[in-house]
């Protein structure tokens, strides 16, 4: 007796099997009572009854189902075999999509395909082990056996791999081939040895791996079974969209692909590599028969696919042979899955090791730049206690300032300044780019130099540091001091000439006294409206009477009585104000900051001065006559136009 369906339980525990239009609410008055039919069992005269129970215990209120073996103990009767199907907590007996319930299809697989490795005749315990090793490798429920009077130990069926797998273990087969396959040095090796394998251990007559390579198409790696086949069709690749084809066609043996000769023979020419072996006597398997193992990786990439062609019996491979094979093609799966995951990493090694070598080039190159550039340099933190203190600093800045490395550690370069140029470092360090500038060197002199900063980063994420660039212009700056004061000095008093003045001037005065483009640090200079105001006075003092003076005492003279006026003009001066000579007899004196009281204090002081005999190194004695005007800087006005103003106020 078989039975498949819904096994239910009623308010007293027993067992009912369910019939079309079954209420599990009223189990009793709608389903059919396993005990008739014990009862039926125990009156029949048969040796032997056997019943198959493909159902389950449903325990609705708990949401579990009943332990297996209330399966056997309800079902059972005296002189009776049962097999019962059992579930566990939560686990469907009937898998969507396929053809039998889990328990079976495992038993229609044992009936239909025999055990490998069992005797001819399989007995009920034996089918009963065979099922259980199927639903097991599955993770299925496991099933339950119960059996009276040694019924169990009776030959039930004709095991159908007993005539072509009776000397064959595949056990000792696979680990077999598991040891050539751990011995293989490439990913060639055990890619033949798996079609090795599967020619002498398995008895197909000829076995093929082809393998994806990088552009999707499947090459043909290795070939076993036939030379002929090897040298036909080894190397030769087959399209990727042929391949995809093939496998979807036929019926599914599991994992496997059997696609038959009259399948076969309806393709088209698509590119795959084939070899046909010639035709047999009238067998089981046909020479156009195609079995395909797919290798697939752990993300369901297709790698490959194993493809055999015939059994040395001529007869369909059984269940031990497919088994065997698809193991088969899983180890070769990871074989070409480690080859390629070594092949990536030696590849990501190798790129790590160039990048490595070229940060380690470069670290170098940027070292010895740094060392042996001609020109100063010095590698300061952007922030930090330390900011702006060097942390190291190359062999030109050290000589350059005269202080050794360890030395220049407790600077920071603004702590080297020239005062006067503090504005200027200030100024550069808010703007960037390059400024000229001085620094103390260890015997308290100063050196002209070019400073430019840049922004480095020790990491794609690190710390930012400075990176300063120093260049001796001590020379160059000395020229160009030089030449900048003869441009603007008098040759002959040492005084500031007409374009010194003029440059002096212009820095005090702007396009417009209310203008908003002046800037902010702009002082304007105005005339003062009361005596205590300040201002910038000009003070043209012009020189009477000195063309009789170079008539009778000569040029050298002349030239001597200028000088000692210059020299007598700077000394009643201050050091802000500004003296100059326009030309000939003609003096301006620029005093910044002074209110009109005191401009005139300035010009009477000076004429009683210049009242008084000039001594001269050539031991002559002169007077000299002076005419002062006085007129005050205004932005607006033109620098000629107050220097006009100044003289004419002095005639």
């Amino acid at each position: 007796m078989y039975y498949a369906g819904q096994g239910l339980l009623d308010l007293r525990g027993h067992l009912h099997l369910a019939l079309p239009g079954s209420d599990t609410g009223a189990v009793h008055s709608t389903a059919f009572p396993y005990d008739w039919m014990r009862m039926r069992l125990r009156a029949s005269g048969a040796a032997r009854r056997i019943v198959i129970l493909d159902c389950c215990f449903s325990a609705l209120a708990m949401g579990v189902q009943s332990p297996a073996s209330s399966i056997a103990a309800l079902a059972e009767a005296e002189g009776t075999y049962v097999l019962a199907a059992s579930v566990e907590r939560a686990v469907a007996l009937a898998p969507p999509g396929e053809t039998y319930t889990a328990f079976t299809g495992a038993l229609v697989c044992v009936l239909t395909e025999g055990i490998a490795g069992a005797p001819e005749f399989l007995d009920l315990d034996t089918i009963f082990q065979g099922v259980q090793s199927i639903l097991r490798q599955q993770a299925r429920p496991e099933p339950q056996c119960l059996g009276r009077n040694q019924v169990g130990r009776t030959s039930f069926t004709r095991n159908l791999t007993y005539v072509q797998e009776q000397c064959v273990d595949f056990g000792s087969s696979l680990m077999n081939a598991l040891h050539y396959l751990n011995t293989a040095r490439s990913l060639a090796d055990t890619l033949q040895t798996v079609a090795d394998r599967a020619v002498a251990d398995l008895g197909y007559e000829l076995a093929v791996v082809n393998v994806v390579r990088q552009d999707g198409d499947l090459v043909v790696t290795a070939v076993s079974g036939s030379d002929a086949a090897e040298s036909q069709i080894a190397g030769k690749a087959g399209p990727r969209a042929a391949w995809d084809h093939r496998l979807t066609m036929g019926d599914a043996w599991g994992n496997l692909r059997f696609v038959s000769q009259t399948e076969w023979e309806t393709l088209e020419v698509d590119g795959v590599p084939e070899y046909l072996s010639p035709a047999r006597v009238e067998g089981e398997w046909h020479p156009q028969d195609r079995l395909y193992a797919p290798m697939y990786s752990t993300d369901g990439a297709l790698l490959g696919v194993l493809s055999v062609h015939g059994t040395q019996t001529g007869r369909m491979p059984g269940r031990g042979q497919r088994q065997t094979l698809q193991t088969y093609a899983y180890q070769a799966a990871i074989a070409i899955s480690n080859a390629r995951l070594r092949s990536n990493m030696q590849r990501a090694l190798a790129r790590l090791e160039r990048e490595q070598q070229a940060v380690r080039a470069s670290k170098e190159s940027f070292r010895q730049a740094f060392e042996y550039a001609p020109s100063g340099a010095a590698i300061a933190e952007m922030s930090g206690d330390e900011a702006g203190r060097p942390i190291r600093t190359n062999d030109a800045l050290c000589r350059l300032l005269g202080r050794p490395a360890s030395v220049m550690r407790r600077y920071a370069l603004s702590d080297l300044l020239h005062l006067e140029d503090v504005p200027t470092w200030m100024r550069a360090s808010s703007e960037g780019g390059p400024v000229e500038l001085r620094l103390s060197r260890r015997d308290g002199t100063y050196v002209w130099v070019s400073l430019r900063n840049s922004i480095v980063a020790d990491t794609a994420e690190g710390p930012r540091f400075w990176l300063t660039h120093v260049e001796d212009i001590q020379e160059r700056k000395l020229r160009e001091l030089e030449l900048t004061h003869h441009a603007t000095h008098d040759q002959l008093t040492g005084l500031a000439n007409s374009m010194g003045l003029h440059a002096r001037l212009s820095d005090r005065l702007c396009g417009e006294p209310d203008s908003a483009d002046s800037p902010s640090s702009h002082r304007h200079a105005t005339s003062p409206e009361d005596p205590h105001t300040r201002g910038v006075a000009i003070v043209f003092c012009a020189l009477r009477g000195f063309k009789s003076i170079n008539a009778n005492f000569g040029h050298e003279v002349g030239d001597a009585i200028l000088v000692e006026i210059g020299r007598c003009l700077h000394t009643w001066t201050h050091d802000t104000d500004t003296v100059a000579r326009l030309g000939g007899d003609e003096f301006v004196l620029l005093v910044d900051s002074i209110d009109p009281a005191g401009v005139r204090d300035l010009v009477a002081s000076t004429a009683n001065e210049l009242r008084n005999p000039l001594h001269l190194d050539c031991g002559q004695i002169t007077r000299v006559n002076w005419s002062f005007g006085i007129t005050w800087a205004r932005c607006g006005a033109t620098v000629a136009d107050t220097i006009r103003a100044a003289r004419e106020a002095a005639v």
